[in-house]
């Protein structure tokens, strides 16, 4: 399962920024439980241990975007993966407790950074 929030290409600065205060608002309103109602991406995002759903929070609060989230089974089965649009700001310099920070290589076909926390053997990720 997979969600990409691409944002049509006539839309403005302004109404893409808005549409990223409404995931944040989302994600910190809803308290997600067995609700039809409620998107696929953010149960998802509820899937996130609580550090690290707080690390995504604090991101989007400091203006970076959520590019996708997605639970395809890597890097391991149950593992969700999210997608930022710009490299970590506040989560880098003072991740929550249990979420480690990674800083990858400049190589143009992986990703520039993660932070990831385990649920036993279970990874979840943040990347950029």
């Amino acid at each position: 399962m997979k969600f990409d929030f691409a944002f049509p290409g006539h839309w403005t600065s302004k109404r893409m920024k808005e549409a990223q205060t409404a995931i944040l608002s989302s994600l910190e309103a809803v308290r997600c439980e067995a609700n039809s109602n409620i998107p696929g991406w953010l149960l998802l995002a509820w899937r996130f241990p609580d550090e690290l759903r707080a690390a995504l929070i604090a991101e989007l609060r400091a203006g970076n975007s959520l590019v996708s989230i997605e639970s395809m089974g890597w890097p391991s089965e149950g593992s969700v993966v999210a997608t930022m649009g710009e490299r970590f700001t506040v989560a880098r310099r003072s991740p929550p407790a249990g979420v480690v920070w990674y800083g990858h290589n400049e190589v143009p076909h992986s990703w520039r950074e993660e932070l990831s926390q385990r649920v036993g053997q279970v990874q979840f990720l943040l990347m950029t």
